[in-house]
């Protein structure tokens, strides 16, 4: 009984900041140390409350970013009318000094399940809900910062919208792609470092066995930081869910922090 408590009422909103470093080559000095905070897999709607994602804004603010990225299942299942009010309220909060972005997921563009689909036009809902909270949404489109750095992002996998064809990765680039199975692809095109969710680490990770359940065909890239060659990709282990249920796989909020690559 108590580990059921522990599992549903305490986990799913112990929220946690990771602080993760990323050497990239060819980084500009002057963005030496660039904060990046991401966000992932909010899904908000009835099942995650909002007050828990208005927490998870205020930590990401207080990590005071030069940049924050959301990678994608802003809302749940499509979302509703209430979701998309919410989803304006919570968005609305983020702010940084060289812009927020965004790339959408799955749930976003109506698909869960292996690529079912319950919704079809929620995806021009939330992206205007977004374009309205100033988040500059993404989709196989590129931007170059201060600097040079180029940020990146892709359309959801599932939904079709993934085409790493329409963008060439030029020069150091963060890249955001909801789902991690799309790493391997960003790797071979030159991507740095990849920035994905979707997974939500499994919410349920046994030890010595890993995570039960896993959205995604590479099972070996769950949640965390992971090397592919040159490139590093990092998957955030999300705020929300899917059901409130979270063992070993607490919720996260993210900074990564760029450093120049040493070329000795």
């Amino acid at each position: 009984m108590l580990g059921m408590g522990y599992v549903v009422g305490i986990e799913p909103t112990w929220l946690r900041v990771v602080r993760h470093e990323c050497a990239i080559a060819g980084l500009d000095a002057s963005l030496d140390g660039l904060r990046i905070v991401q966000l992932s897999d909010l899904h908000v709607g009835a099942r995650v409350p909002t007050d828990f994602l208005r927490e998870a804004t205020d930590d990401a603010l207080a990590l005071e970013p030069d940049v924050i990225v959301v990678t994608g299942d802003f809302v749940h299942r499509g979302g509703n009318e209430q979701a998309l009010r919410d989803l304006a309220d919570v968005a609305g909060r983020l702010h940084a000094p060289l812009g927020v972005y965004g790339v959408l997921g799955n749930h976003d563009c109506g698909f869960h399940g292996s690529g079912r689909m319950e919704a079809t036009d929620s995806v021009a809902q939330v992206r205007e809900v977004l374009a309205q909270a100033h988040m500059q949404v993404l989709t196989n489109q590129s931007v170059t910062l201060d600097g040079g750095l180029q940020l990146v992002g892709y359309g959801d996998l599932w939904s079709g919208e993934f085409d790493p064809a329409r963008v060439d990765l030029d020069g150091p680039s963060v890249v955001l792609s909801h789902n991690p199975d799309t790493a391997p692809t960003l790797a071979e095109r030159g991507a740095d470092l990849v920035l994905s969710g979707h997974t939500h680490g499994g919410q349920v990770r046994i030890p010595f066995l890993g995570p039960p359940i896993l959205p995604v065909e590479l099972r070996e890239y769950s949640a965390g930081p992971y090397d592919l060659g040159a490139t590093r990709l990092y998957v955030n282990r999300g705020v929300g869910w899917l059901r409130r249920v979270r063992l070993f796989v607490r919720p996260e909020v993210t900074l990564h922090v760029l450093r120049q690559k040493s070329s000795i």
